[in-house]
């Protein structure tokens, strides 16, 4: 019975469960009367069973998440309807619905336990109990069972064996509509953690359970402390129980000696893992700041797309962005675009990576950040200082750009660079230095992440030589010129503090912020694919190549040119005209996107073809005045560097073939080549190359519009669709059109002469006729009856079709496709439309065979 206690009952269940392969011991109020806490590891021997004091005991205590001889673990779904609302309580009836029956067991409290033996260990879970009244008592709990006081059997099932206790709950936990989410095969859900220890920053969620639990949370916190740094961090024992001991001190109460070291022993048996939607880790999240939390963008409001759409319309787009770079950094417009154009191109099928190098505080870190916060927070993944393991610890799903700020840490053992991409666009990959712990033996490892591309800074004169085909070189200004700027400005700065300004000057106020940028690039598509008509006289960028090895990096390079072409293209594709094609969408690159493109790469194509920085071709400038030999010594001198800055210089140039090493001089000397194999920076005119394309970009884009695409979109009909921009239109003379659904030749209606086509005719007026392209129309009854040119078929029922001559720009009738005009067709009504190429050819054959 459940109100009056029969000891001997009593002491019978628990000898029943202890001969089933569990543990058990006698309680009083809940409490323990024996110490168990090394049951959950141990199992009980008939002595210590023995030992057990029933004769002050009112219950039976039965250690759950414990084998037995069968190898089934003990837990208990705890119905527990106490100090819950009453939502709750009819939430926690509707999830034991969802269960397996089994048997069931009412509490003191008219809640209930249903008893099941589990194959796999299951873990306790509290989180729910005020949400649905349900919690699930495995590990590191006892579980008060019938006959103990005021507990009863509510039917004669014994306990059900189910595969997964955990799974089953959550399940029923989410069909009843609570947000559950069950436990994490990978710490904190990246699968790059799986497997290797970690060694970055503590999470926010781990810092905050350091601090300490009061009563009923201990455990939940102790077990996912041991289990971080014993299976996560891969600590060994002995610092986990140090570790362990510390945050006790801070609990209340705190748990003695062997509780936590079962903590810790559980953990790592277990090797239990947790991820961000733990529960109990999720009830301590702070993602700011948080090294492993993913990045979430804000929705923006309907207001602020509004504006975000209007900068994307504006043609300033570019030079306001560049305008808020140059609060922070000035005289490097051409590197800050370049910036925001390599930022965005970790977002598109179009990745570019670049080295900026420079003396240090030329300000070559200062470049990025100055318009990274032009970008959502999730493009970008920066690394202030770092080694090639650490780049193991980008999240996997991040997609976009890693900054590495000094690129010299994360060099491999050997001087090179320990990034290799997979391919374009697929991946980065980091190569580095480990201790094989099968072996004690150092090896390279390895680490794929989804990166597209990467941006880093470097201190050194040159970089390593397979990088030049790999990405754009650019070196900082370090003229003195722009020395005096810079300081003239921090100090006119420094009088009128920022916030101020805008209240002083409201003229020189910026139209958008960080925050409009950051909106409008989150709006671009930027999976788009981009048709650009490439300057032809890009081709002469083989004459900046001065030896074999750089004119083959040419290949790689020159479609990292196009590459940037693309990206502005997309960045003002709200400006550009757009094909959709069935399911496909592009952008037309325009010729302001050449321009723009070489006009910001001028200097770093020079650079990045010929190997030639700044500081290098000032040295070559020096030699070619000189016309003698230097040393380093002496080149310092002129260049107003250290000595070991000048003999890298040299050392550089002479590897190049710039300049001849004399090896008999100490220092060595250094000389130009001789006459006959002389070696120079030859110019190249970007202006010119500009100017020749402008001149025959419209002619390339009509041809692409009149006659490349149509033969395509008369095959696909109303899944082809041109968008010109109104000012492209007249900027070119294209008309704007929109292909629409390919008609038959059922199709065609007779056009009144009401609504003529608003052509300008190639013929006067002519009497008793009506004025075409093709000529004076007249009676269409009789063949040739046209004045004008020669009529090619006709056929009473459909009439007269007619080639044209001369550029007619208009509207096919019978695809709607607007453009140059091929065909003329004559009806019998005497109306009259036009045709492109391709409909016109088509008919004509239709023509031929009727007639």
């Amino acid at each position: 019975m459940s109100d009056q206690l029969d000891r001997a009952e009593l002491r019978a269940a628990a000898e029943a469960y202890f001969d089933n392969g569990f543990n058990v011991f006698a309680i009083r109020g809940k409490q323990p009367l024996a110490k168990w806490e090394k049951w959950q590891h141990e199992r009980q021997n008939q002595q210590e069973f023995d030992s057990l004091n029933f004769s002050d005991a009112d219950g039976l205590g039965v250690v759950c998440g414990t084998q037995n001889k069968d190898g089934l673990y003990l837990a208990v779904v705890d119905f527990d309807v106490k100090n819950v609302s009453q939502e709750a309580i009819e939430k926690g009836k509707q999830v034991l619905k969802e269960l397996p029956i089994t048997a069931i067991e009412e509490t003191p409290s008219k809640g209930q336990h249903w008893i099941y033996y589990v194959h796999h260990k299951p873990k306790t879970v509290k989180v729910y109990h005020n949400e649905a009244a349900i919690e699930l008592l495995g590990e590191h709990c006892y579980c008060a069972m019938a006959p103990s006081l005021g507990y009863k059997r509510l039917n004669d099932n014994t306990p059900t064996v189910v595969q997964d206790l955990e799974d089953l709950l959550y399940d029923a936990l989410y069909k009843v509509g609570v947000k559950a989410e069950k436990k994490s095969a990978i710490w904190f859900d990246r699968d790059e953690t799986a497997g290797q220890p970690y060694r970055g920053k503590e999470p926010n969620c781990i810092r905050e359970i350091e601090k300490g639990a009061k009563e009923g949370l201990r455990n939940e916190y102790g077990i996912r402390l041991a289990a971080y740094y014993g299976n996560f961090k891969q600590y060994k024992n002995e610092v986990c129980l140090k570790i362990l001991r510390t945050w006790n001190k801070l609990n209340e109460p705190s748990l003695n000696k062997q509780e936590l070291e079962s903590l810790l022993k559980s953990a790592l048996q277990g090797n239990y893992v947790y991820g961000c939607n733990d529960p109990i880790l999720k009830a301590v999240c702070k993602r700011e700041g948080c090294p492993l939390a993913k990045k979430e963008m804000r929705e923006a409001t309907e207001q602020e797309k509004a504006k975000a759409l209007k900068l994307l319309a504006d043609p300033k787009l570019l030079d306001y962005a560049l305008a808020i770079g140059k609060k922070r950094l000035i005289g490097e417009d051409d590197l800050l675009k370049q910036n925001i154009i390599f930022l965005v191109s970790g977002q598109t099928r179009y990745p570019i990576s670049e080295i900026i190098t420079g003396y240090s505080g030329s300000g070559k870190n200062e470049s990025i950040r100055a318009v990274s916060p032009l970008f959502p927070e999730n493009w970008f993944f920066e690394f202030t200082t770092s080694t090639p393991e650490a780049i193991k610890y980008i999240p996997e799903d991040f997609s976009g750009t890693i900054i590495i700020y000094e690129l010299a840490g994360i060099r491999s053992e050997t001087g090179t660079l320990g990034l290799r991409s997979i391919g374009e666009g697929k991946g980065i990959k980091t190569i580095y230095p480990m201790r094989d712990e099968a072996t004690g033996k150092m090896t390279l490892g390895e680490t794929q992440t989804n990166a597209k591309n990467f941006i880093s800074t470097d201190s050194g004169i040159d970089i390593a030589a397979d990088l030049y085909r790999r990405v754009f070189k650019n070196s900082m200004n370090d003229s003195l010129a722009l020395t005096k700027r810079v300081i003239a400005k921090k100090m006119r700065d420094s009088s009128i503090p920022e916030s101020l300004r805008p209240k002083l000057f409201p003229e020189k106020k910026m139209p958008y912020s960080e925050n409009d940028f950051r909106n409008a690039f989150a709006l671009l598509d930027l999976n788009l694919e981009v048709v650009v008509f490439p300057p032809s006289n890009l081709l002469s960028l083989i004459d900046l190549a001065q030896k074999k090895e750089q004119q083959v990096a040419l290949r790689t390079q020159i479609e990292r040119i196009l590459n940037v072409i693309k990206i502005l293209a997309l960045i003002h594709q709200k400006q550009r005209i757009k094909l959709t094609v069935e399911e496909n969408s592009y952008v037309v690159a325009d010729v302001q996107d050449v321009e723009t493109a070489l006009a910001v790469l001028e200097k770093s194509i020079v650079e990045t073809v010929t190997r030639i920085e700044k500081r290098q071709k000032e040295a070559l400038e020096i030699f070619e005045k000189q016309q003698g030999q230097l040393n380093k010594n002496q080149l310092a001198e002129k260049l107003h560097c250290e000595a070991r800055t000048a003999a890298r210089i040299l050392k550089t140039l002479a590897k190049n073939g710039y300049l001849k090493e004399i090896e008999t001089t100490k220092p060595y000397s250094y000389e130009l080549p001789d006459e006959n194999e002389e070696k120079r920076l030859k110019p190249f005119a970007f202006s010119e190359m500009v100017s020749e394309y402008k001149a025959v970009y419209p002619k390339e884009l009509r041809t692409f519009l009149n006659d490349t695409l149509p033969p395509y979109h008369a095959g696909v009909g109303n899944n082809f669709f041109v968008e010109i921009p109104e000012n492209l239109g007249k900027k070119y003379c294209i008309a704007k059109w929109q292909v629409g659904k390919m008609l038959t030749e059922a199709d065609l209606k007779p056009i009144s002469e009401t609504n003529s086509n608003p052509l300008a005719f190639s013929d006067g007026a002519i009497e008793n006729g009506v004025n075409t392209p093709a000529g004076s129309l007249k009676n269409l009854g009789e063949k040739g009856s046209v004045s004008g040119k020669a009529s090619n078929v006709v056929t009473p029922e459909i009439g007269e079709l007619l080639p044209l001559e001369g550029d007619w720009q208009g509207k096919c009738v019978q695809c709607g496709f607007s453009g140059q005009m091929r065909f003329q067709l004559n009806k019998p009504d005497g109306s009259w439309g036009l045709l492109c190429r391709v409909c016109g050819e088509k008919l004509s054959k239709r023509l031929n065979k009727h007639e």
